[in-house]
């Protein structure tokens, strides 16, 4: 593994809604190409699952995590499938896990952030215990924005292949899809990402939370690669993180020893130098 110079990042209604039915159709195929999302080569690669079965990663656990709350975020296209290596490796490693329900990642931004605060409050209320989030590609918008909201509910941030310096910083091929489902959310198709997203008001608190400062003392770590073909891998290197270099491909993020050895060592780092908050009986609420 790589570790980045700094000096090479970049700085910083009610009723039923009647559609058309063209517009109805495009959203079906849409939200079905939708979980076809990552590119070949990085479908292909989940046929490595037996061989990170037999990486010693997984078949002696380095780790203890006695417990440790874990909220994990997929992005866009993200599937069950997708992340079962890196949630799996968790269980082995004793973390208690919850998926965040990111519904595909291809929704409404600021909705789906909150999806990924609401998860956050679960876990961390059920443990009485604040949480690491992991999150890949565009969940590390979602998870960035909720460790600014949340802190206190936050041991750690990891982020894989994020595009969190520019919201759009994916390939073409991918950009376009995005385009695709923006003009079918806005056609009305519902669950589907739309042009205000980006622009309007629905998610400018979100992408003020990108840009804003990251909450002092709470580690961030940004794994990204530069073979990544989905994410520019420029785009991961948040000003307010530490960042490090793997090389694998953008899905190889979660599911490529690699990219699951550098999730491992930060939470190794994460149990070693962080101390859990305590649950406030006065108001039920987690403090640092």
């Amino acid at each position: 593994m790589l570790k980045l110079d700094p000096a090479e990042c970049p700085n910083r209604g009610e009723g039923v809604v009647r559609e058309p039915v063209g517009a109805l159709r495009l959203g079906l195929l849409l939200r079905s190409a939708a979980g076809r999302l990552p590119l070949l080569h990085e479908a292909q690669a989940l046929c490595q699952r037996r061989v990170i079965e037999q990486h010693e990663l997984w078949r002696h656990p380095p780790l203890d995590a006695d417990g440790l709350a874990v909220v994990l975020v997929g992005g866009l296209g993200s599937t069950p499938t997708l992340l079962s290596p890196l949630e799996d490796l968790l269980r082995r490693l004793g973390c208690q896990v919850k998926v965040a329900p990111v519904r595909l990642g291809i929704g409404c931004g600021e909705m789906t952030a909150q999806l990924v605060e609401a998860a956050l409050v679960e876990l961390t209320e059920a443990v009485s215990a604040p949480a690491v989030v992991i999150a890949h590609s565009r969940g590390g918008q979602f998870a960035r924005a909720v460790a600014l909201r949340r802190p206190e509910l936050l041991r750690g941030l990891i982020t894989l292949g994020a595009p969190l310096t520019r919201m759009l910083a994916v390939h073409p091929l991918l950009l376009a899809q995005i385009a695709a489902l923006g003009a079918a959310g806005a056609l009305g198709v519902p669950g589907l990402l739309r042009p205000g997203c980006r622009w309007g008001g629905c998610c400018a608190r979100l992408r003020a939370d990108l840009a804003a400062p990251f909450p002092e003392g709470l580690p961030f770590l940004s794994v990204y690669s530069r073979t990544d073909r989905v994410v520019d891998w420029r785009s991961s290197c948040d000003p307010a993180a530490r960042h490090q270099e793997v090389r694998t491909s953008h899905g190889g993020l979660i599911w490529d020893p690699v990219g699951l050895t550098a999730i491992v060592d930060e939470l190794v780092h994460l149990l070693a130098t962080s101390s859990p908050a305590v649950q406030d009986p006065a108001d039920q609420r987690l403090v640092a």
